[in-house]
């Protein structure tokens, strides 16, 4: 067993202190990120300190609104179904977690965690969002490795996480099919969504009016297109869109991107635009496509690359860091210059995350970036809103 791996597991069953949260930094201008700890030096302190999170000490604020839970849907053969009972929003925002690339334990993975406990404790978060990569290396691994990613991991933060699957779910390493079957298994289990390669999920309130709406999907379809693959997920994407209510796209590869992978699949991206692109010339309201697949941290605004396209978030340092950037070429944005646009990235051992609040009544967005350079410490790297 990998020495990472060992001592990440031996701390999620020890009685280990926690670190109070340190104080947030805020830039909002284009930068690396650089690393500020060595990840085999740290791991034992910062495995350690991820015990607090499943004691369940200083747990997050949900902020319930009294006179009944709202709760979240799935659609299933045609109609919707109650999956689980949730706390309804505080003041009608729905705050997400998005976390990518997450398939590795190890001392950043930790950090994101604890920091990730921190930031919604203070900041509040109703849905998590896993865009894929939730398992590397062999097959033959998975289950020891999804108990400790998702069972000792993000299920102990309190609230339900929708994932779908990354291009590491389907190739690159040994036994693939073992990691699908151990996220298949999972479905259910602590609050985790990952009923099949592509679903809808809508959050209702106590009156099953829709609040949002999700549209997972199988972005590896596009990126690796073959009668085996399950395809991108047409009929997730229209119940979905069906509701009226605004739509939130969860997929792994992004469809803007200034990451290392634009080098050799801009034309993955440039197919994920033009469906993008199909839904909302169709009157479909997607208001932001989230994303991992780069080992960085970017936010783009509406129309940034292209005229109809919602905006874009992606997050994915959270257990292998951040990678070199890749091409500048959406800085600024080229179609429409004023849009948002920010990327965070540079060779380091930092984990992060990305923070969204939807507000479906005002129809406004708040994106912020964080990084995780040590366990509970939040660095927030660019902060954003926009109208839709």
């Amino acid at each position: 067993m990998p020495r990472l791996f060992a001592v990440f597991s031996l701390c999620l069953l020890a009685a280990c202190g926690s670190r109070p949260p340190a104080s947030e930094q805020t830039t909002s201008t284009l930068e690396p990120v650089t690393s500020k700890r060595d990840s085999t030096s740290a791991v034992s302190e910062a495995a350690k300190e991820w015990v607090a999170v499943e004691s369940g000490e200083g747990g997050q604020k949900n902020g319930t609104v009294p006179g009944g839970d709202c709760g979240l849907e799935l659609y299933v053969e045609g109609a919707w179904e109650r999956r689980q009972s949730v706390a309804c929003p505080a003041g009608g925002q729905v705050r997400f977690l998005i976390a990518g690339d997450v398939g590795l334990p190890s001392t950043t993975l930790a950090n994101t965690l604890i920091t990730a406990k921190s930031f919604c404790a203070a900041k509040g978060c109703d849905i998590g969002l896993l865009p894929g990569d939730l398992l590397y290396d062999d097959g033959l691994r998975a289950a020891e490795y999804w108990s400790l990613i998702w069972d000792q991991g993000f299920a102990q933060l309190g609230f339900p996480f929708a994932a779908v699957l990354g291009n590491h779910e389907y190739r690159h390493e040994p036994n693939p099919q073992l990691k699908r079957q151990a996220i298949a298994k999972a479905d259910g289990r602590k609050g985790l969504i990952s009923p099949s390669s592509s679903y809808a999920l809508r959050l209702v309130d106590p009156d099953r009016q829709t609040l949002i709406a999700i549209a997972a999907v199988d972005t590896d379809s596009v990126s690796n297109p073959s009668p085996e693959m399950p395809g991108l997920g047409e009929e997730a994407l229209s119940a979905a869109c069906g509701t009226g209510a605004p739509v939130v796209w969860l997929g792994h590869h992004p469809p803007s991107s200034q990451g290392r992978h634009h080098t050799h699949e801009a034309h993955v991206e440039s197919a994920l635009r033009a469906r993008l692109k199909r839904l909302t010339t169709d009157g479909c309201k997607v208001v932001v496509a989230t994303a991992g697949h780069d080992h960085d941290l970017q936010v783009y605004g509406p129309d940034c690359q292209e005229l109809g396209m919602p905006g874009v978030v992606v997050s994915g340092p959270a257990a292998r860091g951040f990678r070199a950037a890749g091409p500048p070429h959406l800085s600024p944005c080229p179609v429409e210059g004023h849009s948002v646009s920010r990327a965070f990235a540079g060779l380091g051992t930092s984990g992060g995350f990305a923070w969204m609040s939807l507000d479906p009544t005002a129809g406004k967005l708040v994106v912020q970036l964080i990084e995780a350079p040590g366990a509970g410490e939040a660095k927030v790297l660019s902060s954003d809103s926009w109208a839709y």
